[in-house]
């Protein structure tokens, strides 16, 4: 049996397309088990890579083996779609799962450090729109300004913070304040 499988990893004794030859695959597809029984057999990227014409002559010789072939890949084009569709392999297309976009916290911190007032913004309201807490983002700065040991900054960074638990205004603002008078 020739499977595809489009997106995700499969379990079997992975092959390297890359280190056998196409005699030694054609042995393992003609060959029974030592104990008995079908395998299975991986093989990721053989379809894309640089001898795919070669594997895709091989399919005939897969889809008669009593054993089951895997074929992990990233993506199919129509014509090797075609041809796995044609020597009777079953083909699975699992979705990409799409990742949530995550806030790069060192990007604040790197724009501090380079006192670029710019990325320091827009670092800034990415982080808030994130859904990032003031005061974590107000320490990280901190942080920064003592690892660039810029005593300056760092005590107006720790001032901000007390000021805006004293009523002077929200941190967001007094950082945005910050960023744009840095």
């Amino acid at each position: 049996m020739i499977k595809a499988v489009v997106g995700k990893s499969a379990q079997g004794e992975e092959l390297k397309w890359t280190e056998i030859t196409s005699e030694e695959l054609v042995s393992m597809a003609s060959t029974t088990a030592l104990f008995g029984g079908n395998q299975t057999f991986v093989l990721e990227g053989a379809l894309n890579s640089e001898r795919g014409e070669e594997f895709l002559d091989l399919l005939e010789v897969l889809a008669e083996s009593p054993h089951t072939f895997i074929f992990v890949e990233e993506k199919l084009l129509k014509a090797e779609t075609e041809a796995l569709k044609k020597a009777g392999a079953k083909i699975e297309i699992e979705k990409a799962e799409k990742k949530e976009y995550r806030f790069d916290n060192f990007g604040v911190a790197e724009a501090l450090g380079k006192k670029d007032k710019k990325n320091l913004w827009l670092g800034l309201m990415r982080a808030f729109g994130a859904g990032e807490k003031a005061e974590m983002v107000a320490g990280l700065m901190c942080w920064k300004a003592r690892a660039m040991k810029d005593i300056g900054l760092s005590r107006e960074l720790v001032r901000l913070y007390h000021d805006s638990h004293r009523g002077a205004g929200e941190l967001e603002l007094l950082l945005e304040r910050f960023a744009l008078k840095l």
